[in-house]
């Protein structure tokens, strides 16, 4: 073989030994997958934190109630309300007080003889990380009830 024909079979390449362009598709299809993976972990991490949040403060909210009851301060529901919106919107809990609903409501008979039953439901709409998307879970709901002695 000559030398011109060696030259021109080696200029030429064979369809199967050129992958540079098989990366990039593979990125253009796995790239939307892999970030939806980590938006939906990172959604679920501030769900289960704001979850918490919220089941805390509904907590921290009875306790409140009985010892202002034990101490014979009789509190309205607008109080309870208050101070449980105050303590959600600073640390440790530093939610956002446009998505939060907190109502305090006595309305309804006690299921306890001799006691007053104070109802505790929080409402907390989450941010949505993945636009267009609408998640299942958006809004976490909590309630608690609360029995003191009058």
């Amino acid at each position: 073989m000559s030398r011109i024909a060696k030259q021109k079979s080696a200029g030429l390449r064979s369809p199967w030994g050129d992958n540079g362009g098989s990366v990039v598709v593979e990125f253009a299809i796995l790239a939307p997958i892999f970030l939806m993976m980590i938006f939906g972990m990172f959604q679920t991490g501030i769900y289960l934190q704001n979850y918490n949040a919220v089941q805390s403060i509904a907590s921290d909210g009875a306790r409140y109630v009985m010892i202002e009851y034990q101490k014979d301060n009789r509190l309205s529901d607008e109080q309870v309300q208050s101070v449980l919106l105050g303590r959600a919107t600073n640390v440790p809990y530093l939610l956002d007080t446009d998505r939060l609903n907190v109502v305090v409501d006595r309305s309804g008979s006690s299921r306890v003889n001799g006691a007053v039953e104070i109802d505790i439901s929080i409402n907390y709409t989450l941010n949505n990380f993945i636009p267009g998307v609408e998640l299942p879970l958006s809004v976490i709901r909590y309630s608690r009830s609360v029995w003191v002695v009058t």
